[in-house]
């Protein structure tokens, strides 16, 4: 292991640097509550979190290609994997990643577009390389895909990565679409030393989760292990079987704990905060409902209250966010008179839709750093704030999301689900234990 890439925090410099950044653009407009107050109490926290690194908690070393805001390296964290490299070209991402693990190196965090750094000998040999490249390319819900989009290209970069990394296993994540390419992907890995297996493809509200995303998952295995390839393939696939679950829980299960929000109705004013829209930091609460805890897995019940704020709507969209009823949608009846999109209902039919709070949310993307139109509160004439999209992808209440507030949409609807990605880890860690005792 790299154990050089882990350090105790003894200087705290990245930490107060990012929070002074945080908390100085934002203007408390109703002087609600004390800024500094909550900037000292969010200070001490993390140092408490991060002070004091424990090496023992950690059995793999792993890299992760394309990691945004590391949704994927939550999961396998929370199974004992510990990140020495990750690559990402989004700047609030990378700074995300960063101050979520400030016990990393600045040189273990890449802040590089990969095409660019892909012939450099930068990758150290991990047992495991993961990552899911752009996948907008491939999307069912891009309705403006192009055949040649350039981003269906990106996982060749991945495939270099792999073959540079020499990991025992890799797993690729993306988008179903993606499967268009399998066979393609199947002979690039196959040139640098690799088995891509039959492709998994899995929705999370199977395993119990409240959210209804479906994705494919290539799990690769290294060509000297091809004796045992089966059997590891089949490991892989029982362990993740094993974790599906019967009952979903729903966008209420992961929501009901937050505070009540209302739409944000000052234009121009992102960074200005109040009690009634909501705050980039609120101070902290207690997080003790059933979803809670499984997504803040042994943290303590008092967290801080982070990302949680509406975004700006104007008095028209707030009106039929209003007027439409849970599982309504842009061709309601009730909304026609006002609907600016009724006569493009063709293309235009889920615009506007007010969410189920009885059913697993639909699937969180990053469309919803332009509008969160289609992800109205169930029962609040708003969109979801950040808080509770992170909530739904699985994300810790802890986890600060850094960068514009529109950016911290993107950064949570591109990222994989730490809740399946702790299952993923689960069944990567089955295949490491057989080769590792063959």
């Amino acid at each position: 292991m790299l154990k050089q890439n882990i350090t105790a925090i003894n200087n705290d410099t990245f930490i107060v640097d990012q929070l002074n950044s945080v908390f100085s653009k934002i203007k408390i407009i109703d002087r609600s509550v004390d800024k500094d107050e909550i900037q000292r109490q969010l200070l001490d926290y993390y140092r408490v979190k991060f002070g004091n690194p424990d090496l023992a908690d950690f059995q793999y070393d792993f890299i992760d290609l394309f990691c945004g805001a590391g949704g994927l390296s939550v999961g396998l964290e929370q199974e004992g994997f510990r990140p020495v490299a990750a690559v990402d070209k989004d700047q609030s991402a990378v700074l995300t990643y960063r101050f979520n693990r400030p016990w990393l190196t600045d040189g273990s965090i890449i802040h590089e577009d990969i095409r660019e750094i892909v012939n450099q000998d930068i990758f150290p040999h991990v047992p495991v390389v993961v990552g899911g490249p752009p996948c907008q390319g491939f999307s069912v819900v891009n309705k403006h895909k192009k055949e040649n989009d350039e981003r269906n290209e990106l996982y060749r970069f991945y495939v270099h990565s792999v073959g540079q990394a020499k990991p025992d296993i890799f797993l690729l994540e993306n988008v179903e679409g993606i499967l268009q390419l399998y066979s393609k992907i199947k002979r690039d890995f196959s040139k640098v030393g690799y088995i891509a297996c039959e492709p998994l493809v899995f929705n999370t509200k199977d395993f119990g989760f409240p959210q209804n995303r479906k994705r494919a998952f290539i799990l690769g295995i290294k060509k000297e292990h091809q004796r045992i390839s089966g059997e590891l393939y089949q490991l892989f696939k029982d362990e993740l079987q094993r974790h599906m679950r019967g009952t979903t829980l729903s966008l209420w299960d992961a929501i009901c704990d937050l505070p009540a929000l209302e739409a944000k109705t000052m234009k121009n004013s992102t960074y200005s905060e109040n009690a009634v829209w909501g705050y980039t930091v609120a101070g902290f609460h207690d997080a003790d409902s059933e979803y809670a805890r499984l997504v803040n897995q042994g943290l303590p019940i008092r967290v801080p209250l982070l990302n949680h704020r509406s975004k700006y709507n104007n008095d028209r969209d707030i009106q039929i966010f209003q007027l439409l009823r849970p599982g309504e949608k842009s061709d309601a009846e009730s909304i026609q008179e006002i609907n600016p999109y009724k006569s493009r209902a063709d293309i235009f039919r889920d615009k506007f839709d007010k969410l189920l709070a009885e059913e697993p949310c639909k699937a969180i993307t990053a469309h919803m750093y332009y509008d969160c139109n289609m992800y109205i509160h169930p029962y609040q004439a708003r969109g979801l704030s950040p808080r509770e999209a992170a909530r739904v992808q699985g994300f810790p209440d802890d986890y600060l999301f850094l960068g514009s507030p529109n950016e911290w949409y993107r950064q949570i609807g591109n990222a994989v689900s730490p809740l399946m990605a702790r299952v993923l880890a689960s069944g990567l860690k089955q295949v490491l234990e057989r080769i590792y005792r063959a």
